[in-house]
């Protein structure tokens, strides 16, 4: 009776598991009472070859909560077999917002030692047109406000270059907020804060599946953040806010368990 009971538990729990990565929740983060400043909504570690949530699903979700403009913090393939439905997604993004992109870990050991390499992904990925910044910075103005947008390559696998990245942000309005996006959380830490006043990054996937202890952490991740207790969602670290997103896709098995897929709406001043 009790081998019954467990394998019941055991079939519905990954049942469940299964349903969770077909989710999608929209976090609201708000800055300011106002809503006249720059409204993003961001995405991270598409993982299109396990992602359960429908481009539009996707598509959908983002027309409901109306940004001004889309980043995504990387992770979008994991052969290069996944490239031509990651150009997909991400081009019906672009075709309806702005849409603004860096590399994450899984992108480039895809192509790593590929005949196309990053180079050329870069170059597909802005045929679709959406605009990465990798290592690079653009400026978007709105409402008397100068918001930076830098985007830094990942920090294991890419090459990460903070001096390039910030070299051409526009520094001359007297109401200027930089806004700093890379997958890695621990890229933070390389940040001081007068070069960033918010981070977006993913990476973590929240977890994914969720362990007691925060087993899945211990067992499965090296980074410094999320053994000093950052995980996902909202945090101020060395003087910097940041926001670590649970990303929509799966990595290593499509399941996820209290970590429900997410694009974060984040209204700044």
């Amino acid at each position: 009776m009790s081998y019954i009971i467990i394998t019941s538990i055991a079939v519905l729990l990954l049942v469940y598991m299964l349903f969770e990565t077909t989710l999608l929740k929209k976090n609201y983060i708000s800055f300011s009472k106002s809503l006249k400043g720059l409204k993003i909504a961001h995405l991270s570690d598409l993982h299109v070859n396990h992602i359960h949530i429908s481009k539009k699903k996707i598509i959908n979700a983002l027309k409901e909560v109306n940004p001004d403009i889309v980043l995504i913090s990387g992770d979008y393939i994991e052969t290069e077999n996944d490239i031509s439905k990651a150009l997909d997604l991400i081009k019906a993004i672009a075709d309806i917002f702005p849409v603004y992109l860096t590399l994450g870990n899984h992108d480039h050991k895809a192509l790593l030692n590929k005949k196309k390499g990053v180079k050329s992904f870069i170059v597909q990925l802005e045929q679709t047109g959406a605009v990465v910044l990798n290592n690079a910075a653009t400026s978007i103005y709105k409402n008397n406000t100068t918001y930076n947008i830098i985007g830094i390559d990942d920090l294991k696998r890419g090459k990460p270059d903070l001096a390039k990245a910030f070299e051409n942000i526009d520094s001359t309005s007297d109401n200027c907020i930089n806004i700093a996006f890379s997958h890695n959380p621990d890229t933070v830490l390389t940040l001081s804060k007068n070069k960033a006043d918010y981070f977006l990054c993913g990476h973590f996937h929240g977890g994914q599946i969720w362990m007691p202890f925060h087993l899945e952490f211990r067992i499965l991740r090296r980074e410094q953040l999320c053994r000093m207790g950052y995980r996902r969602g909202l945090h101020k670290i060395n003087g910097i806010i940041v926001y670590i997103n649970r990303g929509l896709g799966n990595v290593l098995f499509p399941l996820r368990f209290l970590s429900v897929p997410e694009i974060a709406v984040i209204q700044f001043p």
